[in-house]
């Protein structure tokens, strides 16, 4: 038990004692006499006495708890004391983070409503241990790259940052229709107020802005990002080609290859009925499967000569959206142009009959745009705003700054080296349009959406191989920086919080 709420019981029974002293005192002094017509007087009385000194010790105690709580040690991370407000508050950030990125757990079973600590993450921890780790490692993260901050003599001003957020909350609180203190603690956990939160708030954009200014420093030059891409071609190279698919004809019932019947207790053959009474599909045997396979690769090597012209054709073909039996053949650095087989699928009794026409590097651009986003269906409205006006890239950037929700967007809407192979239809197609120019507009309602998309166009950005690749290599550069800081940086449960410390020190221990 803490030494506070040590404490904090022996105070109360120490002011139970003393009550009851005086009590008993009192009730010395009565006569005798009256002793037994006042009994159960005296019993309502003791009960009473118990009773109040119970409720004032909690009223009292209740502002003490409540204040150790927000104010007291939860961990230490970093030598840094951490309240439960600041545990919560990263604890919420990276949950939330993580089911916005994972939406499809709750398809697997996750209750997001139910008690996380019964719920099973792996087979020692559960979602909420699993969450703890997350946020203790957020911390650590954060504590550290704080130092480094400071120790770099960074300054930033985060007011107008930390406006815009609230102000999204707020929005985002309003149309969830909760209070905005209601939506607070929600998001952020019981004891969260905006001013508890306000300084995590600031400080988190203040490390991101100093996150940015890292991240510049440390982007990959162009030939680092050449080198990689020259090792991992497959993950980036897009290939044509044709294929026919030749089936297996399997028997539907038996052939002289067929497995010898079974016979019953009785000298009856087995009986062939399903479950349900109707006849069972016939299975055929090893011998009959292999007799068909034979036929259905005969016919196959008979494509070869034909399928470049005669087969499905696929083109700009990215490795993950290939069958992966003909990967292997595909991205064979000596393929080329013209090149045919016959692969075979034993898993679903069938051979693919394959023609190779070219491999090269994903095309795929990224475009520069400044955008607003609206679904009040005035986006005519908006782009006729802006052309009775200035009609400059300016102006609509000042207009994507008053239509666009707070938070939602960059600055005056723009979007740079934006991925367009993830795009609706509708969207790819203009943004993508060859004769696109700096200064084109348009508004695009994709089909089926509630969003309009009011565009005004500046320019194409790097294609989507380049980009990935450069994300790729700045995200190990920094995950190796920030790991750096944290070395020598401990945690520290004194008030055993941390359930999944104990199991991982369990499992340390039977490692050996």
């Amino acid at each position: 038990m803490p030494d506070t709420e040590k404490k904090k019981k022996k105070n109360t029974t120490e002011i139970q004692e003393k009550v009851l002293t005086r009590y008993d005192l009192k009730m010395q002094r009565r006569q005798e006499e009256k002793r037994r017509e006042q009994r159960n007087k005296r019993i309502a009385s003791a009960v009473g006495i118990l009773l109040l000194v119970g409720l004032v010790c909690f009223v009292v105690s209740f502002p003490i708890r409540s204040w150790l709580t927000v104010h007291g040690t939860y961990i230490v991370v970093a030598d840094e004391n951490v309240t439960r407000v600041e545990f919560d508050y990263n604890y919420n950030t990276v949950r939330n983070n993580y089911i916005s990125q994972n939406s499809w757990l709750t398809y697997f079973g996750l209750d997001l409503s139910g008690d996380l600590s019964n719920q099973m993450y792996s087979d020692t921890l559960t979602w909420k241990d699993f969450f703890d780790e997350m946020a203790v490692d957020n911390l650590l993260s954060g504590k550290a790259v704080e130092r480094d901050m400071e120790a770099a003599g960074f300054t930033y001003d985060e007011s107008e940052d930390y406006e815009e957020f609230v102000a999204a909350l707020k929005q985002v609180a309003s149309d969830s229709g909760m209070t905005f203190d209601a939506y607070v603690k929600e998001f952020y956990g019981p004891y969260a107020t905006l001013s508890r939160v306000e300084k995590f708030i600031r400080q988190d954009l203040i490390i991101s802005a100093y996150y940015e200014q890292l991240s510049e420093s440390k982007t990959p030059s162009d030939q680092e990002i050449q080198t990689y891409y020259e090792e991992n071609k497959d993950s980036y190279d897009c290939v044509d080609y044709h294929v026919l698919t030749v089936d297996a004809e399997l028997p539907t019932e038996p052939t002289e290859l067929a497995d010898p019947v079974e016979e019953t207790e009785a000298g009856d053959e087995a009986d062939d009925a399903g479950t349900d009474g109707e006849e069972a599909a016939y299975e055929p045997s090893q011998a009959e499967i292999d007799a068909a396979m034979e036929l259905a690769k005969a016919k196959a090597e008979g494509l070869l000569d034909t399928v470049a012209e005669d087969g499905d054709e696929y083109t700009n073909m990215s490795q993950s959206d290939i069958n992966y039996l003909l990967t292997d053949w595909l991205y064979d650095s000596e393929r080329k142009k013209g090149d045919t087989s016959v692969i075979e699928d034993t898993s679903n009794n069938r051979y693919f009959v394959v023609s190779f026409d070219d491999r090269y590097i994903d095309p795929s651009i990224s475009v520069n745009v400044r955008a607003v986003l609206t679904e009040d269906g005035n986006g005519q409205d908006i782009l006729d705003e802006w052309a009775a006006g200035e009609a400059t890239e300016e102006s609509f950037a000042a207009l994507a700054d008053q239509y666009n929700a707070p938070m939602t967007t960059e600055k005056g809407g723009l979007f740079e080296n934006l991925n367009t192979s993830g795009l609706t239809e509708e969207l790819y197609d203009w943004l993508t349009d060859g004769s696109r120019i700096h200064g084109d507009t348009a508004v695009i309602t994709p089909q089926g959406s509630t969003v309009s998309y009011v565009f005004y166009y500046i320019s194409t950005g790097d294609p989507e191989w380049k980009l990935s690749i450069k994300s790729t290599l700045l995200t190990e550069i920094m995950d190796e920086y920030i790991n750096g800081l944290k070395e020598g940086l401990e945690v520290e449960d004194p008030h055993n919080n941390l359930n999944y410390l104990k199991i991982l020190e369990q499992e340390a221990e039977a490692v050996g």
